[in-house]
């Protein structure tokens, strides 16, 4: 292999491609980026920054504008349907502990801010990766439009269901976590909404809410269901309503001030943890790499750690081979943690026997919070 990388094709423009396309161009990289969507839309999701992600965004010079742009965590809540609280936590504490504040913040948003540190040149949207080969010396893409494109090497960001990593590594399938979410964001001026994270656990059906900036909150609905068997899109919020109906305010408020065409359906999955995630040239970043059940709202904050990493191996080792073994080393033990913890969360949440449940909301209640905050440190405690 080359003794240096001058060169580098990014498949995928979401958060993780995005950022490492900065990442990389901060160390004199050149990088070009295929998007398959012909633009991006302003879809109702949002999520966490959460203090982890805030510090390597600091890293690329973009932690102001997120914190500007987003809403500060301030506490973090379980509860029960009725409104019972199980477990509370102070952000507040975290951030000064760990000097960074997690924030709340509109995908779109986040999206926004890493294009705009981008020249317009670098990233290209509406081209579909089919498919890629190399050899000793670069690796070549193919795009549907019959288009090919050649590099130094190939970072596949092409998400959940990347075709690059189907190609190097096809035996990877997708697993079903028995469960799908419905997703908004609305306009409110309900501060019980407003300033917290809040999830509420009830028997196969789990609410979330956190605030994305001053007036918006994003929510999300989770509930036990086969694959496929979801409604109609015209049928989301009528079949949410009748879900959560009952549940603590602001929970039917937040559905009732959505708007059904803007619910956004989503059923989850996961991978299990690959063994491998380069192969010569190439290598995946991102959900690409680690996909995990969105249960602990690490998935985007991964990515942008994964960016950072990979660039500064990138910047210490002249041999691409010994940079990608040095990228997995630093990063595998780490996401598969955040996988395993993600998927353990999900399945404890979406308990749906009444007795399991039962114990479960005891159980949390009694947990002591040195515990949680434990994990929590661990999740937040990281220096890409």
């Amino acid at each position: 292999m080359a003794k240096t990388i001058q060169q580098a094709i990014i498949i995928g423009g979401g958060i993780g491609g995005l950022s490492t396309a900065i990442a990389l161009q901060q160390i004199g990289i050149d990088v070009r980026v295929y998007e398959r969507t012909e633009e991006f839309e302003r879809v109702g999701a949002g999520l966490a920054v959460w203090a982890n992600a805030i510090r390597a965004l600091r890293k690329l010079g973009l932690a102001e504008q997120v914190i500007e742009s987003g809403s500060i965590i301030g506490r973090a809540e379980i509860r029960s349907p009725s409104g019972k609280i199980f477990q509370t936590g102070d952000f507040g504490e975290f951030e000064r502990r760990f000097g960074e504040p997690s924030v709340g913040i509109h995908r779109a948003e986040l999206h926004r801010i890493l294009v705009s540190a981008l020249p317009a040149e670098a990233l290209q949207l509406g081209m579909k990766c089919t498919g890629v080969e190399q050899d000793a010396d670069k690796v070549i893409i193919h795009l549907a439009n019959g288009q090919t494109d050649q590099a130094d090497c190939v970072i596949a960001a092409d998400g959940l269901r990347s075709a690059v990593r189907q190609q190097l590594f096809p035996e990877t399938q997708l697993n079903y976590a028995g469960r799908t979410s419905w997703r908004g964001v609305v306009e409110t001026r309900d501060m019980v909404a407003l300033g917290i994270i809040c999830q509420t656990w009830g028997r196969g059906d789990r609410f979330g809410f956190v605030s994305v900036d001053r007036n918006h909150v994003y929510w999300f609905a989770v509930t036990n269901l086969p694959e496929g068997k979801t409604p109609p899109a015209a049928e989301r919020k009528e079949f949410l309503r009748r879900r959560f109906q009952g549940w603590h305010h602001p929970i039917e408020h937040l559905m009732d001030v959505t708007a059904t065409e803007t619910i956004v359906e989503a059923p989850i999955y996961d991978i299990e943890p690959l063994a491998r995630w380069s192969q010569g040239r190439i290598t995946l970043l991102g959900d690409a790499a680690h996909a995990a059940t969105p249960d602990i709202g690490q998935g985007a904050c991964m990515a942008i750690e994964d960016a950072v990493v990979l660039a500064r191996c990138l910047s210490q080792e002249k041999d691409l081979a010994a940079t990608l073994n040095r990228y997995e080393a630093q990063r595998k033990p780490r996401t598969t943690w955040m996988m395993n913890q993600s998927r353990a969360v999900g399945r404890v949440a979406h308990l749906d026997n009444r007795l399991l449940c039962t114990i479960r909301d005891f159980m949390i209640t009694v947990v002591p919070d040195r515990l949680t905050r434990r994990q929590f440190e661990k999740a937040l405690n990281y220096e890409a």
